[in-house]
Parts: structure tokens; C-alpha cells; sequence
């Protein structure tokens, strides 16, 4: 059984440990950093108000919205407590590592009862059995929880030094060190309910909805404001991530995505005090050139912190085209795997096409029939509509991204030529759009 960590520990066992000016320089940066949030904020909302659209979609969601501000009072007291309170061990000490992978293992299998209890209950089975497997996977469920909240708060610091060791040694963050900290939690994000116009795919309006939403409420709120909202596209999904402070991270997944995800969503906290981060809801290239911006950045830190502190689980490095060339390469007559990302690039190229020439209702048809070609293929996607890539288009690293897109080649070229990280993100911080993106990269 791994070591949780205790505040009762002798701290000379517990690696480095923060002197106290350290810790009073560490809150007054939180403040400084709520003060910024709280001003954005406001800006946004009084640049949103009085728009009727937003008004009419906030009050069909009303009763299931999410609030950021009271999420943001209790993460925030819990953190400053954990912070003030918890020994992490260094970085690279195994035990902590090790709390790492025993953590993300427990998380998975949690995921694994979850769906099989959801699994069960589509079934509709009403048998005795039944129930009571339903109990016992519940009771499981519910102590693996409280063994998983026991050790989250050591093993989120662990993640956050890792994190934070790689973005220092880049020379990534403010004054060339991991500022904006590094914090995050395990938690469950809110839905997020997107909405495009029906014939064009573009993001009109993103609404925060409550993670305890039922799969029956979040659809009933897409056909609600498809119905009562003219020209309207909805889709209510998930998120890995979020970039409150702390933000929010998912931990059902694998250490590669977890890692890279705590960066990409702090290349938000730190983009928020340049000219892009203040033009991300200003419109939508802004916003896919962030969100692209904090993929390329995120991916190569996640990456270069799972090779440097769990190096077993980094997968191989790809080989470069002079070493390919040099290699025998025997024909293969098989058939050729199903590509999904080569397949939505199909769809989306093809929806574009038809909402250019406005064939709104051929290109709604002709998404519903790639849906239930990509699940016959083993991708369940809920709803394949114009709000759906609108979400997921604006990660040009994405499979999403439009087929005309100048904005994701421009930014892979760009850091292609960049010396480093550091100087990528030096180049992209200040610009405000697309005009800007062209005018440093005038070809992709």
C-alpha cells in the first residue's frame, strides 16, 4: 500500500520545504492572481450584457447552471490549507511517483465500476442479482472515493512540481520561472453547453452547466435551445480540463494525458496576462489560436515531464525520415486500419462544403449518417452537429479542425522555427488574431 503523505511526518523526510517569506510571497501571488480574474471577470460580463441571445440561453438553463465564483471559494480555501499543510516529497523521489501511478490506477478502475453500473442500469434488468451487484459495485465505488480523497492533495502537489520543474527549466513563466504557480485539482468539471448557428459552424455561446447533470437533463437542454433560440446548434459535453485557479483536471485517464493536460490548461493562467489571453472571447480565431497555442505548449511539456519522471511509461521516439529511409519495407497486403481521424476530416470537410452552398439540412443528414458510420467502428459520438465541431474545431491540433484552416499549420510552422518553447510562446503572447498570426507566418 503506498505511503500517504502527513503533515505529521518529520519534514526532514519530506524533500525541500518552502521557507516562510516564501509561502507569504506564494499567497500574495494568489491574490494578485484573483484580483486579475476577478477584473476579467467583470469585463466580461459587462461586455456580454444586454445581449438578448445570451439572456434568453442563460434562463432555459437557470435551474442547472454552474457557478464558477462559488466552485472558486472552496477550492480556494482548500488549497491554501492543502498548500500550507502538505510535505510533498521531491519531484523525483520514487515513493512519490509511485503515489502518483497507485492514485491515476485506483482513478481508472473507479471509472471502469461507473460505467459498468450505467452499463447495467441501459439494461433495465430488475432481477434480485442484479440489484445487488448494482450495491456491491456502489460500496466499492464509494471506498475507493474516500481512499482517493485521502491522498489527491499529495499527489496533485507532486504533479504540480513535476509540472512546474519542466515549465522552469523551459523558461516558460512569468520572470522565467513557473509563474502563474502551477495548482490544480482533481475534480469534475462542468458540462459545457456550445452554441452554433445552424448554417455556419461557429461559436456563438459557451455556458458552463452543473457536473452533476443528468445524461436526460443535458439532453433535454439541447433541444430546448434548439427549439425557443432561432438558427441554433447545441451540444452539451465534456471537458477535461478547465482554466479556472486552481484549475480543474479530470483523473480518469492515463498519466501521458494528465500531465499534458495541468500544462495546457496552465498555458491559460499564464496567457491571461498577454494580449492573446485577453482576446480569447473577443472572437473565434482568437479563441483556436489559444486553445491550439496551449496544445502545442501543453503536449511538449506533459511529454517531456512523463519522459523525465516516469520514463517506462513514455512511448518510444519516433524515428526521423533519414532513419525511415534507410529501412526495408515489406508490402503489406492488408487492408488499411479505420482512421478516425482521417474520417472526420472527411465529414468535416464535407459538412463545410454544404453549409458554404447553404444545404443546412443536407449537411445535419449527411452528420448523422458519419455518426453511426464512426460507431459502427467502435466511436461513440452523442451528437455529430455544427455546435459539436465548432467545440472541438477550435483545437486545430484536433481531428475537428475546418478543412481550411489557417490557423493550426501557421502555429506547427511557427514552433517548427522557434529555437525553443520558450521563444514559441514569446512569439504568439502578443499577438491580438488571425491578422497577427499572418502578418508573423504569411505562409502555413
Amino acid at each position: 500500500m503506498p505511503v500517504i503523505p502527513s503533515s505529521f511526518e518529520p519534514k526532514e523526510d519530506r524533500g525541500q520545504t518552502r521557507q516562510p517569506w516564501r509561502r507569504w510571497a506564494w499567497l500574495a501571488l494568489v491574490l494578485l492572481v484573483l484580483a486579475a480574474g476577478t477584473l476579467l471577470f467583470l469585463q466580461l460580463e459587462q461586455y456580454r450584457f444586454g445581449d438578448s441571445y445570451r439572456v434568453s440561453a442563460k434562463a432555459i438553463i437557470r435551474d442547472h447552471e454552474f457557478s464558477v465564483a462559488q466552485w472558486e471559494v472552496g477550492a480556494l480555501g482548500s488549497e491554501l490549507s492543502e498548500r500550507l499543510g502538505i510535505y510533498p516529497y521531491g519531484p523525483t523521489d520514487s515513493r512519490a511517483q509511485q503515489e502518483v501511478r497507485d492514485y491515476l490506477d485506483v482513478a481508472r478502475r473507479i471509472g471502469s465500476l461507473e460505467d459498468q453500473l450505467e452499463r447495467d442500469a441501459a439494461a433495465g434488468t430488475e432481477d434480485g442479482s442484479r440489484s445487488n451487484e448494482a450495491r456491491s459495485l456502489q460500496k466499492e465505488i464509494n471506498d475507493l472515493r474516500a481512499r482517493q480523497e485521502a491522498r489527491r492533495p499529495a499527489v496533485e502537489r507532486t504533479l504540480e512540481r513535476q509540472i512546474s520543474s519542466v515549465i522552469g527549466g523551459e523558461n516558460l513563466g512569468w520572470w522565467g520561472g513557473a509563474l502563474p504557480p502551477v495548482a490544480f485539482q482533481f475534480t469534475e468539471p462542468p458540462y459545457y453547453l456550445v452554441l452554433s448557428p445552424r448554417d455556419e459552424i461557429k461559436l456563438r455561446l459557451g455556458l458552463l452547466l452543473v457536473p452533476s447533470a443528468s445524461l436526460e437533463t443535458r439532453e433535454t437542454v439541447e433541444l430546448a435551445v434548439e427549439e425557443e433560440l432561432p438558427n441554433t446548434s447545441a451540444l452539451v459535453d465534456g471537458i477535461g480540463g478547465f482554466s479556472t485557479w486552481p484549475t480543474m483536471i479530470i483523473d480518469r485517464a492515463n498519466l501521458e494525458w494528465v500531465l499534458s493536460t495541468i500544462a495546457h490548461e496552465w498555458v491559460h493562467t499564464y496567457l491571461i496576462g498577454f494580449p492573446l489571453g485577453w482576446e480569447y472571447f473577443g472572437d473565434n480565431d482568437a479563441a483556436a489560436i489559444n486553445e491550439t497555442v496551449a496544445d502545442i505548449v501543453g503536449n511538449e511539456v506533459g511529454g517531456k515531464a512523463l519522459r523525465r519522471y516516469y520514463p517506462d511509461l513514455a512511448p518510444p521516439p519516433v524515428p526521423d525520415e533519414r532513419s525511415l529511409m534507410r529501412v526495408h519495407r515489406v508490402p503489406a497486403f492488408e487492408p488499411p486500419p479505420f482512421s478516425f481521424n482521417e474520417e472526420m476530416r472527411i465529414t468535416r470537410e464535407r459538412v463545410d462544403a454544404l453549409l458554404a452552398e447553404g444545404r443546412v439540412a443536407e449537411a445535419e443528414e449527411y452528420m448523422e449518417e458519419r455518426r453511426l458510420f464512426l460507431l459502427e467502428n467502435g466511436y461513440y459520438i452523442r451528437r455529430l452537429n455544427q455546435a459539436y465541431f465548432a467545440y472541438h474545431g477550435a483545437y486545430r491540433t484536433g481531428a475537428a479542425a475546418p478543412s481550411e484552416d489557417p490557423i493550426g499549420p501557421r502555429l506547427r510552422r511557427l514552433r517548427e522555427e522557434s529555437a525553443d518553447l520558450a521563444s514559441f510562446l514569446q512569439a504568439v503572447r502578443g499577438m491580438t488574431g488571425l491578422d497577427d498570426l499572418i502578418a508573423r507566418v504569411p505562409e502555413p
